[in-house]
């Protein structure tokens, strides 16, 4: 019931729709804030309120402070009235999570990727997970409300494929058809870039204190995300992937791609450890080595990742130029796991930005960490149903 009550976009359901829309996102409210919000009476603000009561989809807890009569009461919406799945299906490893409808994450389960982990086995593995949260929980289809999805680009969003994300361990992942491996349930099924969903994460992370929100991984590729003014900023094909080629260093050092110069050419941790092994002479050398050596002080190591820094800074500072954001949120392991590599990034940053005492954005490091993106392809499916309001 309450599924279709988040589907029926008729004239006759839009003001509760909107209604309760506005209890989802000010958490807690009372019927005051909702009237001076809506521009409605008090006498249809307290029968909407009554019927959202009666279904059980918000809830009285308790009452605010006075302003000199009755106390108001306070209303939240119910929070397991319905249920969310979020997907993050990354190079390394994919993460799945279920939230209610506040985006509570009460389960999650991580796949490591490795070169067995076709599509259909990760999404058999996907599928028995969700199957057993449903049995769990004891949630029905009506009560789910769907399946959002971020993932490594680039993809076809409105056609929900995966095209060819770079860098997969194993092979099998072109032109995968993502729906088609969710027949057995019968609810939305949504895809988009996960520097995106994760963007909308941070959004949601901050309460909406920025509408302006650039969201940026850095790991073995580098990906963007922008939210202007509260809504995904798309440009076309679904690679956000393709920040990570723009050109920081003219006639620079050789891409993958097979450019020069580009950035993934020198900020990511493949470009860091395959410079380590050129100028050490080491091979078969691992991510997480580098970051040991970077956390013991090697020289060469702190060196390749000062420089990687720098340039990532340059890249951060060409986004940064062209899009005005009010607030930089970087994200990667690099980030979270050296004490040096945020800040030097963002010194780097901020000595390339045009006008800098015009636009100086906050800078931080993701607040949601590991979980933003699957968190965000959550968040996508919820704001889906609003989409007419």
């Amino acid at each position: 019931m309450f599924k279709k009550f988040l589907e029926d976009d008729s004239r006759k359901n839009e003001l509760v729709k909107q209604t309760y829309h506005l209890i989802h996102k000010r958490r807690t409210v009372t019927k005051a804030d909702l009237i001076e919000h809506m521009q409605s009476k008090p006498t249809t603000m307290t029968r909407v309120i009554e019927e959202l009561l009666l279904n059980g989809w918000i809830k009285e807890v308790g009452v605010g402070p006075s302003n000199g009569g009755r106390p108001p009461i306070l209303y939240e919406v119910s929070e397991t009235i319905a249920w969310i799945i979020g997907i993050d299906i990354s190079r390394t490893t994919t993460r799945i999570v279920l939230t209610t409808i506040n985006f509570t994450i009460v389960e999650s389960e991580i796949i490591q990727m490795t070169r067995s982990h076709t599509p259909e086995i990760v999404f058999e593995e996907l599928n028995r997970i969700i199957w057993k949260w449903l049995k769990i929980y004891a949630i029905s289809f009506d009560q789910l409300l769907g399946i959002g999805v971020g993932a490594v680009g680039p993809i076809l969003r409105h056609e929900r494929k995966i095209m060819k994300p770079e860098s997969f361990l194993s092979l099998g992942w072109e032109n995968v058809n993502v729906p088609a491996y969710f027949n057995d349930f019968p609810v939305a099924v949504m895809l988009d870039n996960g520097a995106n969903t994760a963007a909308m994460a941070e959004l949601f992370a901050c309460g909406e204190v920025h509408k302006n929100i650039l969201y940026c991984i850095n790991g073995f590729g580098i990906r963007g995300g922008f939210v202007n003014d509260g809504k995904i900023f798309y440009s076309g094909l679904g690679d956000t992937s393709a920040l990570g080629h723009m050109i920081v260093q003219a006639d620079g050092k050789v891409c993958k791609c097979g450019r020069q110069g580009c950035l993934a050419a020198y900020s990511t941790i493949t470009s860091m450890v395959d410079e380590f092994e050129r100028i050490s002479g080491e091979k078969n050398m691992t991510y997480h080595h580098f970051l040991h050596l970077m956390q013991a002080g090697d020289e060469r190591a702190l060196h390749i990742a000062n420089k990687a820094a720098f340039y990532f800074g340059v890249g951060l500072a060409n986004m940064v130029n062209s899009l005005r954001p009010e607030l930089v949120v970087l994200h990667g392991p690099l980030i979270y796991e050296t004490s040096s590599f945020f800040d030097d990034a963002v010194r780097s940053a901020q000595s390339h930005i045009f006008m800098p005492d015009l636009l100086s954005p906050t800078y931080k490091k993701g607040s949601l960490r590991e979980n933003a993106i699957a968190l965000g392809g959550a968040i996508q499916i919820f704001h889906s149903y609003f989409n007419s309001v």
